[in-house]
């Protein structure tokens, strides 16, 4: 069987050369240039200043709409626009102006777009600890927009999209095609070890030029590689290096810690002299919504509610619930996984033709069910892909909306997790006008730690059902066993 699929492997790549080779060719007529930033030579990218403004430009919307959006806070925007101005004061301007959006987000992300783009998620603002660490992050971005590294990876790139656009047509769109698809990669385009090491050498200079600590890149480098550890515990999961946050494509190695530390020795800058700003910072994120916010949907403990769509169920026991952009996944013991998303539907369409003909089309399902949940019209089949049982429920919340659960099962785990995904559907139901009104968000809150008041204490103001003190001490960089000091301003999560 493993020669047969090498075997079919090998054609399918032959198949595809004749697609990849105007890439290649293409590539081969790039000439060499001097890098901006750090006087290297280097392959030139194909894409002039102007092509790079413009594809940030068309892009920026379709950012913002992947990111839930602006999050809309003036003061806290102007401080954050205010610290971009100042880095990137630090890094000689280079002509270019910095457009500034804070992305309604609890991914701890930060990214730059050709063309002065920069992005900063209020995850991320929430876990930096002091305003030094936040300007290093955006000087690491504004480093690889001078250095023009999206030109070069885009270049580089070229070959990855007519790939990317072969696997696509090949894998299709079917509802059942998507649980295998759930934990795949990402965009493909990403920046090379090179070039963060470059972006980070560029960030810690600009944090010295501007007058900051430059050792706040490699201390926010630590802190969050020991958030996300700890939410991979919580999570019960190995790191996902397709999860579209921060971590992901900038993995926080001790090699690449050391490297920015050393940088930091070298600035010229003595240690404790650069500026942290840590009160500006806290007053600037004071009330910041943290997590889900309601207009995404909100994830309680096992709970996912959306009070705009007046909506909620319950998880099994033992299951993660991750609330992404389009869905809502859920994966649990035995390999389990679930996807729960929304979709328009013809109002003339009956449920059950709705899940057979429209969602599963050209699926080979079992008989469609139809039954009343709380309520609602809903339909169920079941079938068999790859290495997954497969059961799809569409569940009809208004004439023109169906929400659906597709969930996955290895043959190998028998019926152990049928029953927990019966009542995981059974949970589904609508809130109340009261109950929605009720469901508030989470918030960051900063308080002063008060005389015998420790990190396990203050733990149990975390609005949180687990992991109470390890979360306190990650959302404020303490590593384990410290405790903070009375009187300093520390941040905590309630309603």
């Amino acid at each position: 069987m493993a020669d047969e699929r090498a075997g079919r492997a090998i054609e399918a790549m032959r198949g595809l050369l004749p697609l990849l080779m105007p890439a290649a060719l293409l590539m081969g007529l790039a000439a060499c240039t001097t890098n901006p930033a750090t006087g290297n030579v280097q392959l030139a990218p194909l894409m002039s200043a102007e092509d790079e403004a413009r594809e940030g430009a068309e892009a920026h919307p379709k950012i913002v709409e992947a990111y839930g959006g602006v999050y809309d806070d003036p003061r806290l925007g102007a401080y954050v626009a205010e610290v971009t101005a100042r880095i990137a004061k630090g890094a000689g301007g280079n002509g270019i102006t910095y457009r500034v959006t804070i992305l309604n987000s609890p991914i701890v992300n930060a990214f730059a777009l050709p063309g002065g783009y920069v992005y900063v998620t209020r995850g991320l603002l929430a876990l930096v600890d002091d305003e030094a660490e936040l300007a290093g992050v955006i000087g690491h971005e504004i480093g690889h927009v001078i250095a023009r590294h999206g030109a070069q990876r885009q270049t580089a790139a070229l070959g990855a999209s007519v790939v990317g656009a072969v696997l696509g047509a090949v894998v299709g769109s079917s509802a059942v095609s998507q649980v295998a698809g759930v934990g795949g990669q990402g965009l493909l385009a990403g920046y090379s070890r090179d070039q963060e090491y470059e972006a980070d050498a560029l960030g810690v200079r600009y944090l010295a030029q501007a007058g900051y600590d430059p050792q706040a890149e490699a201390d926010f480098l630590e802190a969050m590689a020991g958030d996300q550890a700890l939410s991979d515990r919580i999570k019960n999961r190995k790191r996902d290096t397709s999860a579209g946050d921060w971590l992901a494509s900038h993995p926080a190695t001790p090699d690449r810690v050391k490297a920015a530390r050393d940088h930091a020795d070298e600035s010229g800058v003595a240690p404790g002299t650069g500026e942290r700003n840590r009160d500006a910072l806290f007053r600037a994120v004071d009330g910041l919504i943290y997590g889900d916010a309601p207009e995404q949907g909100m994830v309680r403990g096992r709970r996912f509610m959306h009070p705009g769509l007046r909506i909620m169920f319950t998880a099994p026991p033992n299951y993660t619930i991750t609330n992404a952009m389009k869905a809502v996944i859920m994966q649990g013991p035995d390999e389990a996984i679930v996807k729960f998303d929304m979709a328009k539907k013809d109002p003339a369409v009956e449920i059950g033709a709705y899940l057979g003909s429209v969602w599963a089309a050209g699926t080979d399902l079992s008989k469609i069910d139809r039954f009343t949940l709380n309520g609602m019209g809903a339909a169920e089949a079941t079938t068999q892909s790859g290495k997954y049982n497969v059961r799809l429920v569409a569940v009809e919340g208004t004439p023109d909306t169906a929400y659906r659960f597709l969930m996955g099962v290895p043959p190998a785990a028998g019926t152990r997790q049928d029953g927990k995904l019966r009542e995981l559907v059974q949970s589904f139901h609508r809130l109340s006008e009261a109950e929605a009104r009720a469901a508030k968000p989470l918030r960051l809150r900063i308080v002063t730690v008060a005389h015998g008041k420790t990190a396990e204490t203050l733990g149990t103001r975390m609005e949180f059902a687990n992991f109470r003190t390890k979360r306190f001490r990650a959302l404020n960089g303490l590593r384990a066993g410290e405790q903070p000091k009375e009187g300093m301003k520390v941040k905590i999560v309630s309603e």
